[in-house]
């Protein structure tokens, strides 16, 4: 089933600025850093992609068009409605796209004027170039650099500006629980912390612990936990690599208006085990203004970061007096004393 997206419609006009050319920008380069999507990643990117298509300017689907047409993983509803736009949108994807078929190039130059029906031509009259784009479509150009200034300076205002189904369909969109390997770093002390001081309502407590942990501001973890959705903190919880049951516990203390509501509580416990730590890591990078695309990883190094470590150093500083025990075996009471104290 897709995300609910009535959201996706108001999405958008803050301080004047439409934000959904950037988001459909931002989207479509995640998409295409990827050599191949889920069946689950490539729905809701499709779903997004062409409910926010209709709704750009002519650049914007004129740059969505140039990437998607040397991407030989690209949703053919997605290329098929390019293809179907404007000359200055259709011609990459009709040139070069192979997730159009013989009927879709048909149909086009049935349905279509005299300039769509030429490049359909000359593509039929040069079928092995349409090899050559795909080769490059890791090759860094402009339009891919510019792609990722939107991603730096935006994917987490994208998330925030979001109304909740569209938020959804990002996260779905930046990442798969399905193909990605279980986090190597499980800070347990942190999240018994964070635990620790939702249970004793001790808000201010949690935001600086929060804060520490992920290395981001004080201004940004009021904003992750003030959310009145509760989404952004399954963010946070995620990039901590937080259990589902702690989290649940914590949503229904730190947050009233959230915890009053059993069904709410569930209803986030479900979106948690959906959203993978690819996105929530690429959510929070953008937060803290380093570049998302690339980082499977946080670059940062929580609070509690070396929790493991840290016992193991404990463990071996309390065991070292016992090495000495052989160098004083006529007064083993001592020895043990000493231990003691």
């Amino acid at each position: 089933m897709f995300p609910k997206l009535e959201g996706l419609d108001s999405l958008a006009r803050r301080d004047g600025v439409d934000i959904r050319p950037t988001l459909l920008r931002v989207l479509t380069d995640l998409y295409v850093q990827k050599s191949s999507h889920g069946a689950e990643e490539e729905r809701h990117y499709t779903e997004l992609a062409l409910r926010l298509v209709d709704s750009v300017d002519l650049a914007t689907r004129a740059t969505i068009a140039k990437k998607l047409a040397a991407y030989a993983g690209a949703p053919h509803a997605v290329v098929r409605r390019l293809a179907r736009d404007v000359i200055e949108v259709a011609e990459p994807v009709l040139r070069h796209s192979r997730s159009l078929t013989a009927a879709d190039l048909d149909a086009i130059v049935r349905d279509f004027g005299a300039g769509h029906a030429a490049i359909v031509a000359e593509r039929r009259a040069s079928i092995p170039a349409i090899a050559a784009p795909a080769a490059r479509q890791h090759a860094p150009t402009a339009a891919t650099q510019n792609a990722r200034k939107d991603s730096d300076i935006g994917l987490a205002e994208l998330f925030f500006s979001a109304e909740p189904g569209a938020r959804r369909a990002l996260l779905m969109s930046l990442g798969s629980v399905e193909s990605e390997t279980p986090q190597s770093v499980q800070p347990v002390e942190t999240n018994r912390a964070l635990e620790a001081a939702a249970l004793r309502r001790d808000r201010a407590g949690f935001n600086k612990l929060l804060q520490g942990a992920l290395g981001i501001s004080h201004e940004q973890a009021e904003r992750i936990v003030g959310d009145p959705s509760g989404e952004p903190l399954l963010i946070a919880a995620k990039a901590l690599a937080m259990p589902s049951v702690a989290l649940q516990r914590i949503l229904m203390f730190i947050d009233p208006a959230i915890g009053e509501s059993v069904q709410r509580v569930f209803d986030l416990a479900g979106l948690y085990e959906r959203i993978s730590a690819d996105a929530a890591h690429k959510i929070i990078a953008s937060l803290r203004g380093h570049e998302p695309v690339r980082t499977r990883r946080p670059a940062h190094r929580p609070m509690y970061y070396d929790d493991e470590a840290a016992r193991s150093r404990r463990g071996a500083t309390t065991r070292r007096p016992a090495a000495a025990e052989p160098q004083a075996p006529a007064r083993p009471e001592t020895g043990v004393r000493q231990r003691t104290i």
